[in-house]
């Protein structure tokens, strides 16, 4: 067993094998979305299991680290808003350091959307919430955020695209995610150097 240190590369693919097939084994629980007709990179977003019951599941469609336009669309078991309050309290410039700061940023982050917005999903129009120019998270910059009170939800984290630019089509194969996030992970620590 290792107690510190750097997994070599067979032991950190190993995990990310691991990980990409319980996101397989779980890839039906919940419909999965992303931009209709999306031609671009991909990878696996935010997926997140409470007592081995898959939460929310996300997908991610262009590159978030680059700079350019990107969208991130997680699927809610339940309504969205306790993810999205932990999204926006996750994205704040600075954590709170102590109480009375806690207790006004979660006030901040639990306040409703200024705007609701149309956005098409599988062609019919929707009515999300919208949260627009908002911090996406340090390395993330800003853009928007919106939500879908349904069951299941969604939660859109968006930069670089207006919500007009946005129209949502069911994705039916995780594969690609899959893939996309292996060679992005693998390049990451290849670039970090040999350990």
């Amino acid at each position: 067993m290792r107690y510190g240190g750097r997994l070599n590369r067979l032991e950190f693919t190993a995990l990310i094998d691991q990980q990409a097939n319980r996101i397989r084994a779980n890839a039906t629980t919940l419909p999965l979305w992303g931009p209709a007709g999306w031609t671009g990179p991909c990878r696996i977003g935010a997926w997140g299991w409470e007592n081995e019951r898959l939460v929310h599941a996300g997908l991610l469609f262009g590159d978030a680290v680059a700079g350019g336009a990107w969208i991130e669309v997680v699927t809610t078991a339940g309504p969205p808003m306790p993810l999205l309050i932990d999204v926006r309290m996750a994205a704040a410039d600075e954590p709170p350091h102590d109480d009375h700061a806690f207790e006004r940023a979660l006030r901040a982050a639990s306040a409703p959307a200024p705007h609701r917005v149309g956005i098409a999903v599988d062609g019919s129009p929707k009515p999300f919430d919208h949260w627009p120019s908002h911090s996406l998270g340090r390395d993330l910059g800003t853009g928007w955020l919106a939500t879908l009170d349904e069951v299941p939800g969604l939660l859109l984290r968006v930069s670089g695209l207006t919500p007009a630019e946005v129209g949502l089509a069911r994705v039916g194969d995780v594969e690609p995610h899959l893939v996309g996030t292996r060679a992005h992970l693998l390049a990451g620590y290849d670039a970090y150097g040999a350990g």
